[in-house]
């Protein structure tokens, strides 16, 4: 089934998304929200095979990616700011419920979503990242006290304002792009070949991502880092919440966040059923890194739809 993109202004304050439409109008609807550093385009395999099963399917360039607007202010994207950009879709497409999809930091929208709004919510599925309930450190305080020099560091060197991270980032977004697609991923490079992509993508496809960057940047998502603090200050009255909605947990066995997130973040994938009062699944991929939808399209559609059906 095709899919549309479109340009759309949502919410108060306004803001324009880019966001890829398909299926039906009427077709119960699935919001494909990305993480860093992708695009809607992430969810291209996604896209095709659940509209194809009879859903609509909304995948947005969130704020400061891709073709979206970038606000320019680091307050601009806090977490309120990202879960209403979600809602306020939801709202312009006259979309009563959705089930949220979110990918990487698009798992964090997705879980506070369900913490805000569970009335907009049919189910839940998170990709790649625990639900990590507010605690009594924010995550960059618990990284710079428990183990600030381990795999999830880099969040505390994104705080840097005087050193941004981004013009290092912005100076070559092409090897970026290709040093994260295949640090994080299920495969080895080979050194011989530096210049090679990871199997899961072609050189079309890893163009449109390069474009895409190209054009906003890192720096939008960074903030994204940047505001981690500020939310767990936010969402103080959502303190060890519990999620409510039916919700299904998918990652990669070779995902590094999936393997390291219960010794280094305040989620825990070993106890995650325990903090969802209607936990449904919990999906591994065998030989999936942290790009699980791209790595392994076929079963992560699969996964979904099967996770879909169960909740009619």
């Amino acid at each position: 089934m095709a899919a549309e993109i479109h340009k759309y202004t949502v919410g108060s304050p306004s803001i324009e998304l880019s966001v890829t439409v398909a299926g039906a109008s009427d077709a119960p609807a699935v919001l494909l929200l990305h993480g860093f550093p992708e695009i809607g385009y992430s969810w291209r395999h996604q896209i095709h095979a659940l509209a194809d099963a009879g859903y609509r399917v909304i995948a947005p360039d969130q704020r400061g990616y891709g073709w979206s607007e970038i606000p320019s202010e680091v307050a601009d994207y806090d977490i309120f700011d990202l879960t209403g950009d979600a809602i306020a879709l939801l709202d312009h497409l006259e979309i009563d419920e959705a089930v949220v999809v979110g990918h990487d930091w698009g798992a964090i929208i997705a879980a506070n979503l369900a913490l805000f709004r569970p009335d907009r919510l049919r189910g839940l599925v998170l990709m790649s990242v625990p639900y990590q309930p507010r605690g009594e450190l924010s995550i960059p305080e618990r990284i710079r006290t428990t183990n600030p020099d381990g795999p999830f560091g880099y969040m505390v060197a994104f705080q840097d304002r005087e050193n941004p991270v981004e013009d290092l980032l912005d100076a070559d977004p092409i090897g970026t792009l290709r040093g994260m697609y295949w640090g994080v991923g299920g495969e080895q490079p080979d050194p011989g070949q530096p210049n090679a992509l990871p199997s899961f993508l072609t050189d079309g496809e890893f163009e449109n991502f390069c474009r895409a960057f190209a054009r906003s940047g890192f720096g939008g998502g960074i903030n994204w880092y940047r505001n981690l603090d500020r939310n767990w200050e936010l969402t103080r009255p959502w303190h060890e919440a519990k999620i409510t909605v039916p919700t299904m947990f998918l990652g990669g066995t070779e995902d590094f966040v999936v393997a390291e997130a219960d010794q280094n973040l305040s989620g825990s994938t070993d106890t995650h059923a325990s903090r969802f009062t209607d936990f449904r699944a919990d999906v591994r991929i065998d030989g999936a890194g942290h790009w699980v939808q791209q790595e392994a399209p076929g079963q992560v559609s699969a996964a979904l739809l099967e996770f879909l059906v169960g909740l009619n």
